[in-house]
């Protein structure tokens, strides 16, 4: 028969043993809890983007939205015909104090005929660009410059409206061109017969060549 003393003895270690086996599932727990090395990382959701624009966004809606969600962007469209940067400045004020993390302004071709006919003078049209881009000092900015198509009216302007952009594009880190008219130099079976709007084929190339410039953002 054993020893009273011994018996105690070996309930002590058993009672040791089991108090440290509980500490360690405790910090196993905690540490998996608290994000440790062993836990996969959480699923990032799509990122967010408006698209302020003109005739070419209202247009475009359906094309550019599924190229831009094909990209992982959830896109708000923000977009009126006729629009120029300086009347549409409402709309780019309201992107800017949106929580998003990029913003597309698909703005010019309007500023471009305006000047043509004579309505809006390119220091105007230079002022309202720069003020619109003033709005976004750190947010990152796709900016579709215009086509400069020989055969519409405007197309001179439209490379003054271009050119301002790009200035802007040399000195803000967080400004990116898309460039409209390289895309339809290559395509001009894009255009349709006003020289203006496109085919169901050139707004699909739209919201990809958004989806593309989108990708400096990232």
């Amino acid at each position: 028969m054993p020893k009273p003393h011994a018996s105690r003895l070996r309930h002590a270690r058993a009672l040791v043993l089991v108090l440290v086996v509980a500490v360690l599932a405790g910090c196993t727990a905690a540490n998996a809890s608290a994000g440790g090395s062993s836990r996969p990382p959480e699923p990032v959701g799509p990122r967010t983007v408006t698209v302020v624009g003109d005739s070419l966004t209202v247009l475009g809606d359906q094309p550019i939205r599924a190229a831009l969600t094909g990209s992982d962007w959830w896109a708000a469209l923000d977009a009126f015909p006729g629009r120029t940067t300086g009347t549409q400045m409402d709309a780019i004020r309201a992107a800017a104090h949106r929580d998003n993390d990029a913003t597309v302004i698909e703005l010019g071709t309007n500023d471009a005929l305006a000047i043509a006919r004579g309505e809006l003078s390119i220091v105007e049209a230079d002022a309202d660009i720069v003020a619109a881009l003033d709005l976004f000092p750190d947010r990152c900015v796709v900016w579709v410059i215009p086509d400069r198509d020989p055969e519409r009216h405007g197309a001179a302007t439209g490379t003054e409206i271009d050119a301002v952009v790009r200035r802007e594009a040399a000195h803000r880190a967080n400004l990116h061109v898309a460039d409209l008219s390289a895309l339809l130099s290559s395509h001009p079976e894009y255009l349709v017969p006003d020289r203006v709007h496109f085919t169901v084929d050139g707004y699909e190339a739209l919201g990809r060549l958004m989806a593309t410039a989108l990708e400096a953002c990232t």
